[in-house]
């Protein structure tokens, strides 16, 4: 069940990615292991609002516009944690998406690492793209 959190961060998500020229299709017809998908080409996102990790919702909406706005192909890829290759610039990406958006409002001396991960339960190897993201937000 996707937490009023989790439905908000969604939003805030897909209205970067709609400001960038990003479609989004929310589907429940997935089942809860089928990834969230995009076309580059289209310029078009599915989010598959079945996944069996409902706050991962907002990450994968990142990582998925992240893909379609560096325009990779279409059938190289598929989620996972790494932060190598087309996945990994994409799982990258999509923490840049989210910092921003989600310690908008948080002073710096508030700001938690650990809880922005369990937010959208971000994969563990992600730990330090997140601390490094958090790092610039709040330099700049």
């Amino acid at each position: 069940m996707m937490t009023d959190f989790t439905s908000d961060m969604l939003r805030e998500v897909l209205n970067y990615g709609f400001d960038r020229g990003v479609g989004a299709e929310l589907t429940y017809q997935l089942k809860p292991y089928t990834p969230s998908v995009s076309n580059p080409e289209t310029r078009w996102i599915a989010v598959n609002m079945n996944w069996h990790k409902p706050k991962q919702l907002p990450y994968q909406a990142a990582h998925e516009i992240m893909h379609v706005l560096h325009q990779d192909p279409a059938c190289l890829y598929f989620y996972s944690a790494s932060k190598n290759s087309i996945e990994g610039e994409a799982n990258i990406g999509g923490i840049q998406i989210l910092v921003p958006l989600y310690f908008a409002y948080i002073d710096k001396e508030d700001a938690n690492l650990n809880q922005f991960m369990e937010a959208f339960d971000i994969p563990a190897p992600m730990e330090d793209t997140a601390l490094e993201a958090i790092k610039e937000f709040y330099i700049n």
